[in-house]
């Protein structure tokens, strides 16, 4: 019968607290780490190395994009002229009428001239930082 299991026998183990140690439970069967290496050891087994501070890619393109974009659309809102820009209110997305296709239209191309520009600035600040050492 199924109910006949006995419920110690499914029940998890729990460590003798004798057999606890700082590092954790002792688990049978594993060795104890390697002996720990002298400071010579560690000096003569070393390589010397460089940490470079190279710019995240990522984070200056899409901020040059973002400003790009906030530039965009502020120019249309200050230079615009919405009187020349009616549009008949008609089409498959009447938002993209008038002016609201001007917005679109510059602010695109003000994110993707800030993306570019970003990414040169990255660039840039990556040739500085391998030139610095």
């Amino acid at each position: 019968m199924p109910d006949d299991r006995d419920p110690a026998a499914a029940a998890p183990e729990v460590p003798d607290p004798a057999d606890v140690t700082a590092d954790g439970p002792a688990a049978a069967g594993t060795s104890a780490p390697g002996p720990v290496p002298t400071e010579e050891e560690l000096l003569r087994t070393a390589t010397p190395a460089r940490v470079r501070r190279a710019p995240r890619y990522r984070a200056f393109v899409v901020t040059g994009a973002l400003l790009g974009l906030v530039v965009a659309v502020v120019l249309v809102a200050v230079l615009g002229d919405d009187r020349a820009l009616e549009g008949a209110g008609g089409g498959l997305l009447p938002v993209l009428d008038g002016v609201g296709g001007v917005r679109a239209v510059v602010g695109t191309g003000g994110a993707i001239l800030g993306a570019l520009a970003g990414g040169v600035v990255a660039l840039l600040a990556d040739r500085r930082s391998r030139r610095a050492r």
